[in-house]
């Protein structure tokens, strides 16, 4: 697997959000109908504008750790003060990226691997901090993403 370690200071976001389930595979479902209603409403086309910060490309974020309501984001890095739109904050944390090209559908089995294979034998843990899908291009069909996985070593911080 392709990836990177980065630290990066608070990374304020604004988009829309809904709630996820406690399953993967549940997940797996409701977020790819996510991302189509909001590409068929006109949301995923008023976030592009809004970006204008070091990160370019749409997000998807998952806050799932700690919290009794998980929820999902399609957002964009922004500075922007907008009333249509959801604020969320992302922690300072050190990232594990994995960067990938392909079709979007190829996602959910990097981040299976990703959780079941590379974090198990990494040195790392899971950080409590939103996970991110970056996606740097829009077509679907042959795009190119990265992964941020929110770590910290096992047993201590970075």
């Amino acid at each position: 697997m392709n990836y990177r370690i980065e630290k990066r200071e608070n990374i304020r976001v604004v988009g829309k959000k809904i709630p996820l389930k406690a399953t993967l595979e549940d997940n797996f479902q409701i977020t790819p109908r996510f991302w189509q209603e909001s590409a068929m409403d006109g949301t995923i086309e008023k976030l592009a504008a809004l970006m204008d910060t070091e990160i370019y490309g749409l997000m998807g974020i998952s806050v799932c750790n700690e919290k009794d309501e998980w929820e999902y984001y399609i957002a964009v890095a922004s500075t922007k003060e907008v009333d249509d739109f959801e604020e969320l904050i992302v922690p300072e944390t050190t990232w594990a990226v994995f960067c990938e090209e392909g079709p979007v559908i190829k996602m959910q089995e990097l981040e299976t691997k990703i959780i079941t294979e590379w974090l198990p034998t990494s040195g790392y843990e899971y950080a409590n901090a939103p996970e991110i899908e970056l996606y740097l291009n829009p077509n679907p069909a042959q795009t190119k993403y990265e992964i941020w996985l929110p770590i910290v070593r096992k047993g201590g911080t970075l």
